[in-house]
């Protein structure tokens, strides 16, 4: 079983993520019971005609998608979520609490949250509005400093936008950067939400924190540098 694969979706070409865990979703040990997985930053949909890229791709690899890790909530990183929830509606989604309002707009009968909504005008892509507005609300909200699935540890990474965290995994040597870290780069800050000196600070974290040889999967363009590398 590969630790991960990396699909381009939606809007800019995100790298979304699927992570197989090491189990089953169902009890037993069949060969047809699927196996648990990830699905990390799911931007695949009807506006760039892929939509069905990460569902199918679950399908064809024989993997349920056990919970829904969000970066950050940029526009481009969830206008997959809704497609993904709706194929497997068991599946939770987790982002960090300071970001939660950008989720569940439209159920609770409000327009696009304040940073897409800034984002989206500044790049004048109204249009995209109410496709962001639509993703489903938030099952788990995040701090920074949780376990998930025993072995993915969340770091708040603030900088890119408020709720920007990583998710790092030391057994696998795994970090899934988000917009927080890039190959050679790091996130822009010059948006609603974004600081400079945090997103700095939260480079020198993640160089403290996580382990020499660290493969980095960031949220666009080239992916699975050593994090020494950056």
């Amino acid at each position: 079983m590969e630790k991960f694969y990396c699909l381009q979706t939606g809007v800019f070409g995100v790298n979304t993520y699927i992570v197989p865990l090491e189990r089953t979703s169902l009890q037993g040990e069949t060969a047809s019971c699927p196996r648990a997985a990830l699905v990390v930053d799911p931007a695949a949909c009807m506006l760039t005609g892929d939509a069905s890229k990460i569902t199918g791709f679950l399908a064809q690899m024989n993997l349920n998608c056990e919970a829904i890790l969000l970066t950050h909530t940029h526009f481009d990183h969830i206008m997959g979520i809704s497609v993904v929830k709706k194929a497997f509606p068991d599946a939770k989604i987790y982002v960090h609490k300071s970001e939660a309002g950008e989720l569940g707009c439209a159920e609770r009968g409000e327009g696009c949250g304040i940073i897409n909504r800034s984002i989206l005008s500044s790049f004048e892509m109204e249009a995209v509005l109410d496709g962001v507005a639509n993703q489903p609300e938030a099952d788990v909200l995040l701090s920074g400093g949780e376990v998930l699935f025993d072995d993915w540890k969340v770091i708040h990474t603030p900088g890119h936008s408020p709720g920007s965290v990583c998710y790092y995994n030391e057994k696998k040597g795994l970090l899934l950067s988000g917009d927080t870290m890039f190959y050679h780069s790091w996130g822009r800050t010059d948006m609603q939400g974004g600081n400079e000196a945090q997103i700095f600070e939260s480079l020198s974290l993640l160089k403290k924190f996580v382990k020499p040889g660290t493969i980095v999967l960031p949220g666009h363009d080239h992916f699975g540098f050593n994090i020494e590398e950056n």
